[in-house]
């Protein structure tokens, strides 16, 4: 069997949304669960095609929630805040997936601010994100998600995050 066409009929079965596929393939090869893509994980690739079945099964047939991959290193919420993908981004929350604020690239509040996905934006507050961190680095000096949504000119997004900073100092 060649793994690399393997990896592409997973994938392609993620992309389409064919969970019997996926599980047929993987139960096949289960070795395959943990192949890393360039993508990340299967559950960063489900995540991100917003596959919430896809992302339930992953789940339950081990792999790890908080697994880092891809371009930056990030984990499957951050590929879903990304892509707007509510559901999936509001099951791994109720999974207790980690929320990785270590880099700005990492961060999903910021991933969904600048995809301009406020649905999602709002769901990580409700979730406890922090929206007060602020980052510094070559492209950014101080800037905190309020100050992102606005530069990314997020209007209603820097709107809604301003009144929860308000509410909050109230706490």
């Amino acid at each position: 069997m060649d793994k690399n066409q393997f990896a592409k009929d997973i994938r392609n079965a993620i992309k389409n949304g064919q969970l019997n596929t996926v599980k047929y393939l993987l139960e096949k090869e289960p070795e395959m669960l943990t192949w890393m893509t360039p993508f990340g994980t299967w559950l960063h690739v489900a995540a991100a095609h917003g596959y919430v079945e896809i992302v339930k099964y992953l789940m339950s047939a081990g792999i790890d929630i908080n697994a880092k991959g891809g371009t930056f290193s990030t984990n499957a919420l951050e590929r879903a805040a990304t892509k707007g993908h509510l559901d999936v981004a509001r099951y791994l929350l109720s999974n207790n997936v980690e929320i990785d604020t270590s880099e700005p690239d990492r961060n999903p509040l910021f991933a969904a601010i600048y995809g301009g996905h406020e649905k999602v934006v709002q769901l990580l507050v409700e979730n406890h994100m922090d929206i007060r961190i602020k980052y510094t680095g070559e492209t950014m000096k101080n800037i905190d998600a309020y100050t992102f949504a606005v530069k990314r000119g997020e209007t209603e997004i820097a709107e809604y995050l301003k009144r929860e900073m308000e509410k909050s100092k109230g706490d």
